[in-house]
């Protein structure tokens, strides 16, 4: 049977009247304490049916993020009891498929108060028995079993063995007056190492079910309403353990980002319950096949002012709500690589040291059209690639030039590249038996840190060659020893590849003492610029063309090269003499894009980038 998760918060189950017997003027939900509950009952049931309208023959999963109740008060909790039982009778829900996770309105701050006038402390946030006491009722009155407010991480359901669904307690700093989600990073670490460990299964997708928001949908605010300091270490934790989605809420603001370049994704529900404010729930319905999706389902109360329907619930646009779609938790690749031709099938695409002839083996590159076509969109649409005369050195002039220090300037550019690289890498397994990833120039170095990350191999970084002089003498060596050999596989991530001159020169110059002794010198790039045919071997010195200019150029012939995507641009067509004969630099004819030494040695004054 299909899966659907249903996502609620912040329910804010408000008391109606006082022990004073006066009336609560500033309620602000659906659902109160009020001995009258047909209004509170009917906005259950409509909610109910609408779920069993658009997902009859679903099986469903809830998960309420925090803010079950507005103040913690032990009669708003016995009303959302009687509210969630009743959700979860009509859904054939059981206590096993349940997640609920306290918000900070579900501490009880009167009795963190009464307890402080006992004990004075300086730290009541550490009171969990006190400040969850209430809360801890509740939940053993719904799960039937005890809130273990001492742990982090206190129930998880495991879905179709692919994905587990992890409840964590963002309260940890929440006292008396109050206070933002925080969770302590290190005992983080280790209870979901212990949990891994029992679940005994590391390719489950986590997904993280907690209370505060750390992103902004509403307000002026990047870290939402998280600990600062806090927030910056566990997010990346998170990123640390691959989880890439957090279902949350506490802002009241229906909503979905990405932060660390979209590494990890929250999708807050909105609140359940507001009277005057967007009302709304999400619903994701699970596909597992090949892939590990999660639908993106928005929904939202129509406010109607006392017409009949008053409680009409609507499915929301999601490209209106500036929301995705869906949510990917995994996605196969259907890259196949092109097979060697009368080569056993053990042995790796690209062998140096072979003898076969060029016509005797398949051309092998990256062909994820979707990738490719997407990284072309981005060029086109942040108009990257531009027209001019461009001399980035004497054997560097070009005709065109891809600007992608501005492409990745944007978060959610940055993310895709930086995962383009990783695709390609998973597609060859080329991180199988790497000894060091290195980030070759300004641009290289940011795409290429999170497959070091990812796969845990060590990184470097270097400048390009004709960018020496901008950069100390301890930037332009490698941090990393190979007398004894220990470095046999080398993955180098650059943003441009050319004719791989820079490449080449890196290799046998730069980098002569470190490289003597790598067996596997394997680039990859966003880009491709050269007039070649994509093939591993097009790096190497002697598959260059007759009349390549190979001077000042050095014979490298164990390169293994892949890239995104080939974009070729124009060479300037003149040699030495380009600066008397090129009448568009000697005339300053067109636009003329200086670099470096070459901005100081030409007397004229031309416009520089």
């Amino acid at each position: 049977m299909d899966k659907v998760i249903i996502h609620i918060s912040d329910l804010h189950v408000t008391t109606y009247r006082g022990n004073d017997g006066v009336i609560n003027t500033k309620i602000d939900s659906y659902l109160t304490t009020n001995n009258d509950q047909s209004n509170a009952d009917y906005f259950i049931q409509c909610f109910i049916d609408k779920i069993k309208e658009d997902f009859a023959g679903y099986s469903f999963i809830l998960i309420i993020t925090g803010d079950i109740s507005n103040s913690g008060e032990v009669k708003e909790f016995d009303f959302a009891s009687k509210f969630i039982n009743k959700v979860m009778s009509e859904l054939v829900i059981s206590v096993d498929n349940c997640i609920i996770v306290p918000g900070d309105h579900d501490v009880h701050r009167r009795s963190l108060i009464n307890a402080l006038d006992e004990t004075p402390s300086d730290e009541s946030y550490l009171m969990n028995e006190v400040k969850f006491k209430n809360f801890s009722s509740f939940y053993k009155n719904i799960k039937k079993t005890d809130f273990s407010f001492g742990t982090i991480i206190f129930d998880h359901i495991v879905v179709e063995n692919t994905i587990v669904l992890i409840a964590i307690n963002s309260n940890y700093k929440i006292d008396a007056s109050g206070g933002e989600g925080y969770v302590p990073v290190e005992k983080f670490r280790m209870e979901i190492e212990l949990l891994k460990k029992a679940l005994g299964n590391d390719q489950l997708q986590i997904i993280a079910c907690w209370h505060h928001n750390f992103t902004a949908g509403y307000d002026d605010t990047n870290r939402g309403q998280w600990e600062p300091d806090n927030r910056k270490h566990f997010l990346a934790e998170l990123e640390r353990q691959n989880i890439k989605l957090v279902l949350n809420g506490n802002e009241h603001t229906n909503n979905s980002k990405s932060v660390l370049l979209g590494t990890v994704r929250s999708s807050d529900s909105g609140a359940f319950s507001s009277v005057k404010y967007d009302t709304t729930f999400k619903v994701y319905p699970i596909k597992i096949d090949d892939s590990i999706i999660l639908d993106n389902k928005i929904y939202g109360l129509q406010k109607t002012n006392g017409n009949d329907s008053s409680y009409f619930w609507n499915i929301r646009d999601n490209h209106g709500a500036k929301q995705p779609e869906r949510f990917e938790l995994f996605e196969k690749n259907d890259q196949v690589i092109n097979e060697i031709v009368d080569l056993p099938h053990d042995l790796t695409p690209f062998m140096p040291d072979s003898d076969l002839g060029i016509n005797e083996v398949e051309p092998i590159f990256y062909d994820n059209i979707s990738i490719s076509e997407k990284l072309y969109s981005i060029v086109r649409e942040e108009k990257l690639f531009h027209s001019g005369h461009f001399h980035w050195s004497d054997t560097s002039r070009a005709h065109n030039w891809i600007d992608v220090s501005k492409l990745l300037e944007h978060n959610e550019n940055l993310y895709f590249v930086q995962n383009a690289i990783i695709d390609i890498i998973d597609t060859f397994n080329l991180a199988v038996n790497c000894n060091l990833i290195i980030g070759l120039g300004y641009e290289g170095n940011i795409i290429s840190s999170k497959a070091s990350i990812k796969y845990n191999i060590p990184y470097s970084s270097l400048p390009y060659s004709y960018r020496y002089n901008d950069h100390h003498d301890y930037e332009k060596k490698l941090n990393y020893d190979n007398k004894t050999g220990d470095f046999k596989t080398v993955i180098i991530i650059t943003d441009v590849v050319n004719d791989g001159r820079t490449i080449r020169k890196l290799v046998d110059k730069r980098e002569k003492a470190f490289f003597e002794k790598v067996e596997r010198i394997i680039v990859l790039s966003l880009f491709y610029t050269g007039h070649e045919n994509i093939n591993t071997d097009i790096l190497n010195a002697n598959k260059l063309p007759e009349n390549y200019d190979r001077e000042s150029d050095y014979v490298v012939n164990n390169i293994e090269y892949y890239t995104v995507k080939s974009l070729r641009v124009e060479k300037c067509p003149y040699g030495k003499d380009y600066k008397e004969a090129c009448f568009i630099y000697r005339d300053e004819l067109s636009c003329v894009h200086l670099f470096y030494d070459s901005v100081e040695n030409k007397s004229k004054d031309i416009s520089v980038v």
